[in-house]
């Protein structure tokens, strides 16, 4: 079993298995993003920083829509993939290696209008202090009235839904990886390891069938913190930002109060 092994050894399937999350999901996302922008933002957003950014498929989109954006992530493996499919789509990304944690060892201060965390990536902050790291770093390079933003799962729906599920109840599921003829087949599961903490353990098992029947089989695991949104705003004003928001997310669009509220986006705005 390895930590994080889908985003280096695995990390050219990536876009595989999570294709219906960032051809339907992720554009819905840039949708309440940019809304955050223009009702969050002390100033107009043009230059984005995108952590943890992954294959760059919410880069891209950012992209798209006329943003200069730059994708950092932890991983070598995941920034070559993205470069491929920035220099395969003609958009103009530049993508590097770096920590989340420590944007000001790369960058100089005020580079940036909105820095931007996409699909839990806020999570692999499993405890305080690298959340507290993270805020430093994203106020370090935001420029005044930028903000950041991440989305994450809302903890209380999480959780219950743990309770109501059985915590280590596991979901099969295939994919197809057209290009190669392999089958992708996986099985998921979590376990709360902690509590008190709201830490949980994703656990996914992964057999990959070549067109003659061989096959690999990896065990795969991430470990993430579900943060409420006091907790987040909290952190937030006490490591360089002056105003901090939890709101809901549904369909494309943040509100400050929802029902159903199963995730929720985190902004915190730099303010002198």
């Amino acid at each position: 079993m390895a930590e994080h092994l889908l985003y280096t050894i695995l990390a050219r399937y990536y876009d595989v298995i999570y294709r219906e999350y960032l051809e339907n999901v992720v554009p819905r996302l840039v949708d309440a993003y940019e809304q955050v922008f223009r009702e969050y933002a002390g100033r107009m957003v043009r230059d984005v920083l995108d952590a943890a950014c992954g294959t760059g498929g919410p880069s891209l989109e950012l992209a798209k829509r006329g943003y200069s954006v730059v994708g950092v992530d932890l991983h070598e493996e995941m920034i070559r993939v993205a470069k491929e499919k920035s220099a395969k789509a003609g958009l103009k990304v530049s993508f590097r290696v770096a920590d989340a944690r420590g944007l000001d060892k790369v960058f100089s201060p005020g580079n940036f209008d909105a820095v931007t965390m996409f699909f839990s990536s806020i999570n692999y902050m499993t405890n305080l202090g690298d959340l507290a790291s993270l805020m430093r770093s994203a106020s370090y390079v935001l420029r005044e009235g930028g903000v950041l933003v991440a989305d994450a799962p809302n903890p209380y729906s999480s959780f219950y839904r743990h309770g109501s599920r059985g915590e280590n109840t596991a979901i099969a599921w295939s994919v197809e990886y057209s290009e190669t003829g392999e089958r992708i087949v996986l099985l998921d599961w979590r376990e709360v390891v902690d509590w008190l903490n709201g830490v949980v353990r994703l656990m996914r098992l992964v057999t990959i069938a070549g067109r003659s029947g061989e096959t690999r089989t990896y065990l795969v695991s991430d470990t993430l913190r579900y943060y409420t949104g006091t907790e987040f705003v909290l952190v937030a004003r006490s490591n360089g930002f002056r105003e901090a928001y939890a709101l809901c997310y549904q369909a494309g669009r943040v509100a400050e109060r929802g029902i159903n509220c199963s995730r929720l986006v985190f902004v915190a705005v730099k303010k002198p």
